[in-house]
């Protein structure tokens, strides 16, 4: 059986994963049609727009990443510790407005108990670890439900700050809030079918 630290790589590339697979959902990559083959300027062009897309996903799954590490890393310490994960030394990591750091504890306690009942599983692949964890889909879509209901509480709380920094935030979260259920529901059905 992996090390904790293993199985914590393990469970880090499975969340890198699903923010590349989020970021699909929510980004959209240029379009290229027939026309463009045929002009080497417009190819040109695509090219540029396909590179700022390139770069924009992987800037998405950062982003995303960074609040999954702190739970991940929490978790980690708990357990190797044989002490309760300390959470506000997690939301004290996170670059988060003041107003909203209630939420974010809610939501970052969430993933450092799924982490950690994760890492206490008897198992060295992801979708294992989960089954152990969770023994059924029922108790597993439970906790994905209470996930969605975190992220979306922390979300709405965010949103007024993200308003001045980027263009249909609206938008945004709601087709983040959906792939994310989206993608969370399949590998439910994936992991216990």
């Amino acid at each position: 059986m992996n090390s904790v630290k293993k199985n914590s790589e393990i469970i880090l590339a499975s969340e890198e994963e699903f923010a590349y697979a989020v970021a699909k959902g929510v980004l959209e990559p240029p379009k290229l049609s027939i026309w463009m083959i045929l002009i080497p300027i417009i190819i040109v062009f695509f090219m540029y727009r396909h590179q700022k897309y390139v770069d924009g996903r992987k800037s998405f799954v950062k982003n995303f990443l960074v609040s999954r590490k702190l739970a991940i890393d929490a978790a980690v310490d708990a357990i190797q510790s044989g002490q309760k994960a300390n959470v506000a030394r997690a939301v004290g990591k996170a670059n988060v407005p003041e107003d909203t750091r209630k939420d974010y504890a809610a939501w970052i306690r969430l993933l450092i108990e799924h982490y950690e009942h994760l890492l206490r599983g008897k198992s060295d692949a992801y979708d294992a670890m989960i089954k152990s964890a969770y023994k059924t889909r029922s108790n597993y879509l439970q906790y994905l439900s209470r996930l969605n209901n975190a992220e979306k509480q922390f979300n709405a709380v965010l949103k007024p700050h993200l308003h001045t920094t980027a263009k249909d935030v609206d938008e945004i979260i709601v087709r983040m809030e959906s792939w994310s259920d989206k993608i969370r529901r399949a590998e439910a059905q994936r992991v216990f079918s």
